[in-house]
């Protein structure tokens, strides 16, 4: 009976059916889905990946889904991958738009006898900074595609995003700083001719 659940779970997992079958149900157990490093600092031009995991879950997870926001001003989102040596029954890497800066219908399902449960890795974002400044990784829950127990439960999920500071290439600071330096210099030496 059990291996009937997972697999009516992960079935109704793959459709927005889920939704309407499962949003009566109160949630049981929880967890937390976080973006580390939750801090990052990168030079401009760099590209950098942040995982996205899940932690201390009390239940087996059978599924789930996640969506995304980040300033595209500052950051380019060039790759998503959903690990699937963690998910390997089916799993979407979503859709970006990086001129709204979003990243949405991420989602994933195991279909493993053991499924993961604690601290498990969900997947990996690949992006490259565009300009100096700091954008918040916002992650929320997946309308369409939330997490749920091998009991074909909801599981109530906190999230928690991220921020990512992009810094000037050092060669742009040498210059600029070679550049005041000129300028001192230059403003000094008028000021002693003029005296």
């Amino acid at each position: 009976m059990n291996t009937f659940r997972k697999i009516a779970c992960n079935l109704s997992l793959m459709g927005a059916a889920f939704v309407t079958v499962f949003t009566a149900v109160d949630a049981h157990a929880s967890g937390t889905v976080l973006i580390t490093p939750p801090a990052a600092s990168v030079t401009v031009g760099d590209s950098f990946a942040v995982q996205v995991r899940g932690s201390s879950f009390t239940d087996n997870v059978v599924g789930g889904g996640f969506d995304l926001n980040f300033n595209p001003s500052l950051l380019r989102l060039t790759s998503v991958s959903v690990d699937t040596s963690v998910w390997e029954f089916v799993s979407s890497n979503g859709t970006i738009n990086n001129t709204l800066g979003t990243l949405s219908e991420v989602y994933f399902n195991s279909f493993r006898p053991i499924l993961p449960t604690g601290n498990f890795a969900i997947a990996t974002l690949q992006f490259t900074a565009l300009a100096v400044g700091s954008s918040l990784l916002t992650v929320t829950g997946s309308p369409n595609f939330p997490f749920a127990n091998d009991l074909a439960e909801v599981i109530s999920v906190n999230f928690q995003g991220g921020s990512v500071t992009a810094v000037p290439e050092p060669a742009s600071i040498a210059l600029l700083t070679l550049g005041l330096l000129g300028m001192g210099w230059r403003l000094r030496a008028a000021s002693r001719s003029a005296a």
